[in-house]
């Protein structure tokens, strides 16, 4: 199948959504009591900086792609993204009660988020559509490497997938019950906070998922980007909010270990596009 460029009204929508993400995300890392005013509901320091370093990934998965500007490479990306988008909505819908309608805050919550939902709905399932034909490749992503990614390699990352897609289930279905899979003190998880982290997870899983299934790096140079930041972000996150990081069973410090974890997995799927690249050819000189 012929791979596709993205639309213009798509790349004004990832930049604008990136730059605001980028403030956001910033902002919350450094300054969790400015949730109060950039987020609809009450988040303790430590959920307000995740918040943040979560929110950093969509700088990577919105900008790279943009300037990549095909389809194959934005497509885990858009799927990741639109998983968020959906379960903010479900969590935000649960628990409508909770949110203020007279602040535009809220209304960013629902509009901004349907907005984009729509957006990355509408470009997985008319991808074919959209756009024009690819004349041309940017160097960087190298779109000829192969992912060669070992059966053992693929297997671990099923595992990583598993793992998450139940504490992704954990968090949505049992609200703040599901505490003692946090790494903050018991009852300091709220029932929506607890569903609005299941949203990335859910997006993780799916990325996760897809990347076993790929064939080409190219097709997974973003997502692992998009790792390797919140690696960086949510280690930062944790480690300012050190002082309310007290994980109440084991399986909370297995959360807690999530940045290092996707870190990790980030840079392991980068290293591949070199490994995969074909060696250059050894210059012959001249004889006599």
């Amino acid at each position: 199948m012929t791979d596709r460029t993205l639309p213009w009204w798509l790349h004004l929508m990832m930049v604008g959504s990136a730059l605001s993400q980028i403030y956001f995300g910033l902002t919350l890392i450094i300054n969790p009591a400015a949730s109060s005013h950039l987020w609809p509901w009450k988040l303790t320091p430590l959920d307000a900086r995740l918040l943040g370093a979560s929110s950093l990934v969509a700088v990577p998965l919105s900008l790279l792609a943009a300037l990549a500007n095909r389809w194959s490479t934005a497509r885990i990306p858009s799927v990741m993204q639109l998983a968020y988008r959906v379960m903010q909505l479900v969590a935000g819908f649960i628990h409508i009660n909770r949110f203020n309608f007279d602040r535009a805050i809220t209304w960013n919550y629902f509009g901004g988020g349907a907005m984009m939902m729509v957006a990355f709905a509408s470009v997985l399932i008319f991808h074919n559509s959209l756009g024009k034909p690819v004349s041309s490749e940017p160097a960087w992503i190298h779109s000829g490497t192969p992912l060669t990614l070992s059966g053992i390699a693929r297997n671990v990352i099923m595992v990583f997938a598993i793992l998450y897609l139940a504490l992704g289930c954990i968090f949505f279905v049992l609200g703040s019950d599901a505490s003692p899979f946090w790494f903050e003190a018991t009852g300091q998880l709220t029932p929506l906070t607890a569903r609005l982290f299941a949203s990335p997870t859910m997006g993780l899983v799916l990325a996760l998922w897809l990347i076993t299934r790929a064939r080409a790096w190219s097709d997974v140079l973003i997502p692992s980007v998009g790792m390797t930041t919140f690696g960086l972000s949510g280690l930062t996150a944790l480690i300012l909010g050190r002082s309310a990081f007290a994980p109440p069973t084991l399986i909370g410090y297995f959360t807690a270990a999530t940045p290092v974890l996707l870190f990790l997995i980030g840079l392991f799927l980068l290293s591949q596009g070199r490994r995969g690249q074909a060696p250059k050819p050894i210059p012959v000189m001249p004889s006599g």
